[in-house]
């Protein structure tokens, strides 16, 4: 029997907040630079190290957040974190006004944000195993995939419209209005949780619990599999989307609209594949979905830097491109998590998903440097041929047997804590 739609109560009020907070958290990173620029005139290199400090935290956060929210309520973790987000963002423009804003309450905003950010989307895809039924987690994650590709792409655009109609201060504020709307929404879930762990466990006890989560990833040769892909994906996603600003921009003088309408067609292109996903597992199985849509939807990259004729040509095949190419990454997405949620025990979801987003994540810092580096010294466009290269490498994880093997139905592994 064909599982049925997600209609859990509870899951629709964390879809709905999730959705509210990507919308916000695009707000930030899109407000905060400009502000900084406007108001307080910085210099490139210091707008390059708020965005490094803001990414830093998804290399050091991860591990020992998995630990810590296994003691604590899920969903009080998120309410938290979601706190913690409101009341960074308000802090900004509350400064501006008071005439007292400086570059080190950015940096600090920028660094507990991102950590703040770590922590929530740990605790969210640790609870949503706990609100869904195990036949349902391809349809709650494909919902999860849509309001993220959905807040990647109104967010930008809501940020620009605040922005020129009151400023970026304007902006911030919005932003913090979301993070308050999202807390309310998950303040009327009726699920209650309890920790996974003891709050008091000793210091052994919690280096064994950091092997435990670690161990769920790397002795998981699927898992394993799928994380370096998706490292490596991040990777050459993060590349490419520093080049095609400056090739679309500087190089072919197309202005930043093109540009918006390339990036515009890469979030419609995820929103696809996090549609269909559910129905691609269901008919092949999570293994076979992965690997045939990345394998043949990944070459779209090669279009990018490749695509030559009339301004209307190229951004026309640079759009179809980017809607292919994510599509692909939208069900890579969605059919990864669900993977991993069925394939790990739930006692070890926090660890599991932690040390996943470690791997997950520690390319995108690293990407975002060498493609600046990249883009100075070889050109934009040589540096989405490389893109593409990294992209189409990044198939080859998932070629192992122990991903093309997956079907329909996975069975969790037994949980070993020491």
């Amino acid at each position: 029997m064909r599982p049925r739609a997600v209609d859990e109560h509870d899951f629709r009020l964390l879809w709905a907040g999730d959705v509210v907070s990507h919308v916000g958290t695009q707000i930030t990173l899109f407000a905060l630079p400009v502000l900084a620029v406007a108001t307080l005139e910085v210099t490139g290199s210091q707008i390059g190290l708020l965005q490094a400090l803001y990414t830093l935290p998804f290399l050091l956060v991860p591990i020992p957040a998995g630990v810590w929210i296994e003691r604590r309520p899920l969903l009080t973790v998120l309410i938290a974190g979601q706190l913690v987000c409101a009341a960074l963002v308000l802090s900004v423009p509350v400064a501006d006004v008071l005439d007292r804003l400086g570059l080190v309450q950015l940096y600090t905003v920028a660094v507990l944000g991102g950590a703040a950010i770590i922590v929530c989307d740990i605790a969210k895809v640790s609870l949503i195993p706990r609100l869904v039924h195990a036949d349902r987690l391809a349809a709650a994650n494909s919902r999860i995939a849509i309001g993220l590709a959905v807040g990647l792409t109104a967010g930008p655009v809501l940020a620009s419209a605040l922005t020129a109609l009151g400023g970026p201060s304007l902006a911030l504020t919005v932003d913090g209005v979301t993070y308050l709307v999202g807390i309310a929404l998950l303040a009327r879930l009726h699920h209650r949780d309890r920790p996974t762990a003891e709050p008091d466990a000793g210091r052994r006890q919690v280096l064994a619990e950091v092997r435990a989560g670690l161990r769920t990833v790397f002795g998981s040769p699927s898992i394993r599999n799928i994380a370096v892909h998706t490292a490596l994906f991040n990777g050459g996603v993060q590349v490419l989307s520093v080049a095609i600003v400056v090739y679309f921009v500087r190089d072919l003088g197309y202005g930043s609209a093109a540009f918006g309408v390339a990036m515009l067609c890469g979030g419609a292109g995820a929103v696809l594949g996090a549609v269909v996903a559910p129905a691609l597992i269901r008919r092949l199985g999570h293994g076979t979905t992965l690997l045939a849509t990345i394998g043949v939807t990944v070459n779209a990259f090669w279009v990018l830097p490749s695509a030559h004729g009339s301004a209307a040509t190229v951004v026309v095949l640079c759009g179809l491109a980017m809607v292919v190419g994510l599509a692909g990454g939208g069900v890579a997405g969605v059919t990864s998590v669900t993977v991993r949620q069925l394939l790990t025990p739930k006692a070890l979801h926090a660890r599991m998903n932690a040390s996943y987003q470690l791997v997950n994540l520690s390319t995108t810092p690293i990407a975002a440097i060498v493609s600046g580096y990249l883009v100075d010294g070889v050109g934009a466009r040589d540096t989405l041929w490389i893109a593409a290269g990294v992209l189409a490498i990044s198939v080859v994880p998932l070629t192992h047997r122990a991903v093309r093997s997956l079907g329909t139905v996975v069975e969790p592994v037994p949980a070993r804590q020491g």
